[in-house]
């Protein structure tokens, strides 16, 4: 049965690569009909690098939040390289930002044909592994959500070097240029995300399980390519954001990030084979992570994999593929939030699903060679791949925008932090409701403490208890929670700003000023602070310095039309009344 569908396909490869990616195409083409959520918000509406096309330079000097002037582990250029493309062509119009996910995910979803059949040599393993894949509603995340493009974006590229890889191992004809398009495009995946680092632990699988026999002093030659691109990313990394991470040395590992490791690979695995609850919120507690079966149940088929070796090569690599590649996403000081994430799984998944696709095609015929159980292994295949394309349709109607988003996370996570802060932005501004959001700040700082590893929270907290403070009348114990909220994270512009709002309607211009320098210092970008920071200079007589906030403001945002009458007022205050006319026709140009 499998032999003639086998030839048939194999003689019409390309008719099954288009329908591959069509049926991945139409599965998650509602993802269009979805606006901007969660992330999507500030760092592309509210991201002046992206907004305004003048500064794109400054994309690749910071980290991923260096917009609002952060500092986090995370160096991403080229998402938002992207994000700068496609407002250029659409605008603020989600549609098309969505566009670009979709299209990279069933341009994936071929590639994980193309893959398997290098590796199996059988379409019919090939097609079903990559339907599977292509259907699992684990990927709905990262298609999903705009913030995700750096995980279908490194993955497709990661995925591309690998089959240059495969090729110049294959075919002795070009191995050098094989081997460096590969790396070429193995260091264009690092500055998407930086769980692309797995890729040269997977090439070390694959010479393991399926390499050609030689000496490992020959492949480690053929390594140098992917060790030079990993090296050099490194470098860009460090002189952009002047550390390599923050999260501490990757070797100094304790038993409880042993621990922690641990369970995260357990949970991952059962978040891969029992896709239900799915949502970005998923809380991670180490001890029953370390209680459950999932862990070691993962680890009994690693071990498998050394059994496996010479009976079963290509199954072999294709679960060791799954530790592999979630090795970047195991050392728990180097995560933000959430812990756990589907999006994390994404090119991982790779591995399973052509496994599972491997066990029902190739060796359960050939060990049960009966046409009844070929029969079963459609069957089951057919009936999985159902199952995840039902349980996704579900699931992208639920990231269309924040409100839905947050409702159905809520039912699925009620005890994490972040969706109580999120719940309590909404009763404090969009229904007024003071006290109801202090419960639910309060109720989020709760969760945050009794959780196995903390997030830092405390800014956060202070700032929106400031604000409701503030609004309540209780003026100083505002002012010292604002103070809270600076200590506990340094880099943020924010509590400087609430500091120097409170100043500001009192007349106090000079200690206002004092706080919105701060907030500029911290955050160039941050043009409200600018121009109140330029108001103040104006109070006080420093028209000049006033002049230079407005100017910088209007740089930042370009039509930002009273930085540009402000600054000409200031320009006028000390006598440059041909500047201020040249900024004041600069006005009737935009």
């Amino acid at each position: 049965m499998f032999d003639e569908l086998n030839d048939w396909i194999a003689k019409h490869r390309l008719l099954a690569g288009a329908v591959l990616a069509g049926v991945s195409f139409a599965l998650f083409s509602g993802s269009l009909a979805n606006g901007f959520v969660y992330d999507d918000n500030p760092q592309v509406l509210q991201n002046a690098f992206i907004l305004n096309s003048k500064l794109w330079k400054q994309i690749f000097t910071g980290s991923v939040w260096s917009f609002q002037g952060g500092k986090t582990n995370f160096y991403r250029p080229m998402q938002f390289v992207c994000y700068w493309i496609l407002y250029r062509i659409g605008g603020p119009n989600p549609a098309v930002f969505h566009l670009l996910n979709l299209l990279l995910y069933a341009l994936t979803a071929w590639m994980v044909y193309r893959l398997a059949r290098e590796v199996f040599r059988n379409d019919v393993v090939a097609l079903g592994g990559a339907l599977l894949w292509a259907s699992h509603p684990v990927h709905v995340e990262a298609v999903a959500w705009i913030s995700a493009l750096p995980d279908v974006a490194f993955a497709f590229l990661t995925l591309l070097a690998f089959l240059w890889f495969l090729r110049a191992e294959q075919d002795g004809a070009k191995p050098v240029q094989c081997h460096a398009l590969a790396a070429l495009a193995y260091f264009a995946a690092l500055f998407f995300k930086e769980m692309a680092l797995g890729f040269p632990f997977l090439l070390l699988a694959y010479w393991f399980f399926l390499g050609k026999p030689e000496g490992w002093r020959q492949r480690a030659l053929r390594w140098l390519p992917y060790v030079a691109a990993t090296v050099a990313y490194m470098v860009v990394r460090y002189q952009a954001l002047g550390y390599i991470t923050q999260g501490g040395h990757i070797w100094e590992i304790t038993p409880r990030v042993a621990g922690a490791a641990f369970g995260l690979l357990g949970q991952d695995t059962k978040i891969l084979f029992w896709p239900v609850h799915l949502n970005v919120f998923r809380m991670f507690y180490l001890g029953p992570s370390l209680r459950s079966p999932w862990p070691w149940v993962t680890l009994i088929c690693i071990c498998g994999t050394l059994w496996l070796h010479k009976r079963e090569p290509s199954l072999a690599f294709l679960i060791a593929w799954w530790p592999v590649t979630l090795l970047p996403v195991l050392d728990i000081r180097q995560l933000s939030f959430p812990l756990l994430a589907d999006r994390f799984l994404y090119f991982p998944s790779i591995g399973p699903c052509l496994a599972v696709a491997y066990l029902l095609f190739d060796w359960l015929p050939r060990t049960v060679p009966r046409v009844r159980i070929a029969y079963a292994g459609t069957f089951a295949l057919g009936l999985a791949t159902l199952f995840c394309a039902v349980q996704t349709a579900r699931a992208i109607p639920r990231w269309r925008d924040n409100n839905t988003l947050i409702h159905y996370s809520l039912t699925q996570s009620p005890d994490s932090p972040l969706l109580h802060m999120a719940r309590g932005v909404v009763l404090e501004y969009e229904h007024g409701d003071l006290e109801g959001a202090l419960r639910e700040y309060n109720t989020a700082r709760r969760l945050n403490q009794k959780s196995s590893w903390p997030l830092n929270l405390d800014h956060d907290y202070y700032l929106a208890v400031g604000r409701i403070l503030l609004r309540t009348g209780n003026k100083q114990e505002a002012i010292e929670d604002f103070k809270k909220a600076q200590r506990a994270a340094p880099d943020s512009s924010q509590p400087s700003d609430a500091l120097g709002a409170v100043y500001f309607p009192q007349g106090d211009y000079a200690t206002a000023a004092e706080y919105f320098e701060r907030s500029v210092k911290v955050n160039p970008q941050d043009v409200t602070a600018r121009f109140y920071l330029g108001t103040c200079w104006m109070k006080l007589g420093k028209y000049r310095q006033a002049a230079a906030e407005f100017h910088a403001a209007r740089e930042v945002v370009p039509d930002y039309w009273q930085a540009y009458q402000s600054e000409a007022n200031a320009l006028e205050a000390i006598g440059e009344f041909a500047a201020a006319d040249k900024v004041r026709n600069e006005i009737k140009k935009q």
